[in-house]
């Protein structure tokens, strides 16, 4: 096999480990946000599982385009360097998605209505 293969096969692996292990992170701590606007787990969990659907299918279908960007890699320094190179726009882009979402997570809580922040503030006063 030529080193492109081998290049490639590192580029998809590390890329779909990085999406997979952001979009859990989100899922997981984006949950008690999702649950405290909600006021329901069942449906904070399909909001958040929803989510995290878009994020899978965005990024690696965005991974799987770029595979054909860049140079050919003919030594191993070459592809080492070529596959840091589209791991960081993957990251760079996984970064984009996590600050969006903590953006929207934070926008959903200072939107609050009143009488539910009210509420919630009472409940976490009293240690219930």
């Amino acid at each position: 096999m030529n080193t492109m293969v081998y290049t490639h096969g590192a580029y998809v692996a590390l890329g779909i480990a990085a999406t997979i292990w952001v979009t859990w992170t989100l899922s997981r701590r984006g949950r008690p946000f999702l649950e405290r606007w909600c006021g329901d787990a069942a449906l904070a969990g399909a909001w958040s599982h929803l989510l995290s659907v878009g994020i899978y299918l965005l990024h690696v279908g965005c991974l799987l385009l770029a595979l054909r960007l860049g140079t050919t890699a003919t030594t191993q320094a070459e592809a080492i360097e070529l596959v840091a190179t589209k791991m960081g726009i993957v990251l760079l882009a996984l970064a984009v998605t996590h600050f969006l979402h903590v953006k929207v997570f934070w926008s959903m809580l200072r939107t609050m209505p009143p009488e539910k922040a009210a509420f919630d503030n009472a409940v976490t006063v009293r240690g219930g």
